[in-house]
């Protein structure tokens, strides 16, 4: 009861963080919110789908943006109005243009394109009677519909609760110390309280891992199953960068063949189950694109507008802006808008090089890798896995662990690596550059798992619990500051 208390109170806490930021950011959040918004009004409006490089924004995002002076991804006045607001002036992209003054036409009017037409419908959809239902104010609406973004996105603190509880049950560090990290990821508040599907995908593609995790220590179930294919499908018709779930969930069922924790008929009648209820989910929204774009996701369409601003990392490697990609996933977009966050990165950057080494610890120290995971793998096959079998090995720190407990961690792991690689690679697929640290929001429950099990797999647990309430002092602290700084400078 003490340890629900406790992420009560956390759950509370991202939630209160979460509803200040919906209310106190500036208007259209700099991050495509005027889109977002309409492409939500679109569909409630017109109870149809917006087209990508057809449809414009409305009259109602216009207006605001005249209010608030927010224009494109700038700070407020920074870019003037522009010239052409009567929306009889407005026209598509011109077939005629290339080169270098197709870029300038795209950057000088891609702000009046609905341009986030290209995805997936279910966040709108969801949103579409909550905008019908609130007053006809734009603003209101607008606050109304931050708010609920807010409140979706507040289930990552329980959800990374239970995805390390799944993971570690013995591990109190990391059940108590994921979520609070999960807390101190200061551009997940800020980020997930704007209208965006990623406030709707990230919890969504959290709890697909997490069932995926049962999946794979308590092993096949119909439920299990069918939920996974649901949650699953249910993300990638929010956000496409979800997609890294395909091949997480078939890493979950071939660790079940090598650990020998199902035959392979019945793994793979429950992969068609996965995959036959995530494909049956997408199926209306795929067959829509190909008939209107003639591919499945209308990235043809988006691209010659997109790739104006953010070219494809084929032809500019650079354009994936790595060396963001850490920074803008803690303290969130855009870019760096917390003066103290270098501050605040000592610990983070600190911590993630301490977990990182004693992850790599816990595989190649001592009873590492090599004798834990052909131990892992022999108790699988005698069908005596966890506390039946009695058995154990040493793991890093000191440590002992049952062979039940490396096979999770060898998952997180495995899934860990196959969402940020995924992530990674998919504006080589899309010919849209850019990889923002929002991006890897999905996976924040077995990130900072991860961070606080590293900690405790290289230290002895005293040692570990010190320096990670070290660290998340001296997070809290900083962004304490930058929270207040951020407020005195709006």
């Amino acid at each position: 009861m003490r340890e629900r208390r406790v992420i009560f109170s956390l759950w509370l806490l991202l939630m209160a963080l979460g509803i200040i930021f919906a209310f106190i950011q500036p208007v259209w959040s700099r991050v495509d919110e005027a889109q977002h918004y309409d492409y939500v009004q679109y569909v409630a409006e017109n109870l149809s789908l917006p087209v990508e490089g057809k449809d414009f924004i409305s009259q109602d995002v216009v207006d605001v943006s005249v209010k608030s002076n927010q224009w494109g991804w700038r700070p407020a006045g920074v870019l003037s109005t522009p010239a052409d607001l009567d929306p009889a002036l407005w026209t598509t992209l011109p077939g005629d243009l290339g080169g270098l003054d197709k870029e300038r036409w795209v950057r000088r009017n891609l702000w009046y394109f609905g341009y986030e037409a290209m995805q997936p419908p279910l966040y709108y959809m969801v949103n579409a009677p909550v905008y019908a239902a609130l007053p006809d104010d734009p603003f209101v609406k607008l606050y109304g519909m931050r708010l609920l973004a807010a409140l979706l996105a507040s289930a990552m603190v329980p959800i990374t609760w239970l995805t390390a509880r799944e993971a570690s049950p013995g591990n109190r560090l990391a059940i108590y110390g994921a979520p609070v990290a999960m807390l101190l990821t200061q551009g997940y508040a800020l980020n997930m309280s704007q209208i965006t599907n990623d406030a709707l995908a990230v919890p969504l593609a959290a709890t697909a891992v997490l069932i995926l995790l049962r999946l794979v220590v308590r092993g096949l179930a119909w439920k299990r199953s069918l939920a996974a294919g649901t949650l699953i499908g249910a993300a990638l018709l929010t956000k496409m960068t979800t997609i890294f779930l395909l091949p997480a969930a078939a890493a979950a069922l071939i660790f079940l063949l090598i650990y020998k924790r199902g035959k392979l008929g019945r793994v793979a009648l429950h992969a068609g189950i996965i995959y036959g209820v995530a494909a049956a989910i997408m199926a209306p929204w795929l067959a829509h694109n190909f008939s209107l774009y003639g591919d499945a996701t209308g990235a043809s369409a988006a691209r010659p507008l997109m790739s104006s601003f953010f070219e494809s990392p084929l032809l500019n490697f650079s354009t994936l802006r790595l060396d963001e990609l850490l920074p803008t996933f803690w303290f969130g977009e855009p870019i760096f808008p917390f003066p103290f966050w270098t501050y605040a990165w000592m610990a983070a950057g600190t911590a993630i090089a301490v977990a990182l080494i004693g992850v790599l610890y816990y595989y190649f120290g001592p009873g590492g890798w090599l004798n834990g995971m052909a131990a892992g793998i022999e108790a699988g096959s005698s069908g005596a896995g966890g506390e039946a079998s009695g058995e154990k090995f040493p793991g890093g720190g000191g440590q002992s662990e049952l062979p039940d407990a490396r096979m999770s961690i060898n998952f997180i792991v495995t899934a860990f690596a196959i969402g940020a690689l995924v992530i990674i690679l998919i504006p080589f697929g899309s010919g849209i550059g850019g990889v923002p640290g929002r991006y890897l929001y999905p996976l924040l429950p077995m990130g900072t798992f991860l961070l606080m099990f590293g900690i405790d797999r290289l230290l002895w647990r005293e040692r570990a619990r010190f320096m990670a309430e070290a660290l998340l002092l001296w997070m809290v602290v900083w962004e304490s500051l930058n929270f207040l700084a951020y407020i005195r400078n709006l």
